[in-house]
């Protein structure tokens, strides 16, 4: 190893060794859509936000200063709830009458996600800001959907059913289960956080996915978090 090397490892160490690494455990209310043209085919759709929660931890390791700021890598480890409400409508032509169909669904879809975000702290002790951004890469388990089906005709039909079930990823044959294609939601995050007396640290953040639910059609993830966190520092 040259000398130069040599001195940047030693210098890396003393400033995160002169740093306290963080231990964070979080939890908060997740307000998430998708980002989809026609969710619902051949009718028209209007996809809204649904609310979940997300529960994990932090760790903040320091790795140097900018300035009057610290510069740190974050890993996370989160259970998160990603969802989204659909309300579609269309007229059909039937081989007597003309049909009307809406329908309102719901989704709320469970991962367990990995973000790896680059952390910019400045502030003092009693009040403390932050900015972050990086990539995130999320596991999807499971899920449940609710569904309310209306359909009426020129005459005198008239129904509406309700259906619920879980979530599967990829293909299944179990009764009362929707299916999505693809389990693995890779995207990228940023927000900004503020830590009180290091007690006590508040964070928002929104996240976009840069992969489909459905390979086939536009279906990313839209996610927007609100979490209250326990600092708990390593000397």
């Amino acid at each position: 190893m040259s000398k130069k090397a040599l001195i940047l490892l030693l210098l890396c160490t003393c400033i995160t060794l002169a740093h306290a690494q963080t231990f964070i455990p979080k939890a908060g209310l997740t307000i998430t859509t998708l980002d989809a043209d026609d969710f619902v085919k051949e009718m028209d759709n209007n996809v809204k936000s649904q609310t979940g929660f997300v529960i994990g931890v932090a760790y903040t390791i320091p790795v140097g200063t900018v300035g009057k700021g610290i510069f740190s890598v974050q890993p996370e480890l989160s259970f998160i709830q990603k969802g989204f409400k659909v309300d579609a409508t269309g007229d059909f032509s039937g081989s007597e009458s003309e049909y009307y169909i809406s329908t309102k669904q719901e989704y709320k879809i469970n991962y367990l996600e990995i973000p790896v975000l680059a952390k910019y702290e400045f502030g003092s002790d009693l009040l403390r800001f932050a900015i972050h951004a990086g990539p995130s890469l999320a596991f999807g388990l499971d899920g449940s959907y609710k569904s309310k089906m209306h359909i009426m005709d020129d005459f005198e039909y008239d129904e509406t059913t309700d259906t619920k079930g879980d979530i599967r990823f990829y293909d299944s044959d179990e009764t009362n289960t929707t299916n999505f294609d693809h389990n693995i939601d890779f995207g990228l995050q940023g927000g900004a956080g503020i830590t009180i007396a290091k007690r006590i640290a508040f964070d928002v953040r929104y996240g976009m996915s840069l992969t489909n639910l459905n390979h086939q059609e536009k279906s990313k993830n839209r996610v927007l978090q609100f979490t209250v966190g326990v600092p708990i520092l390593f000397n």
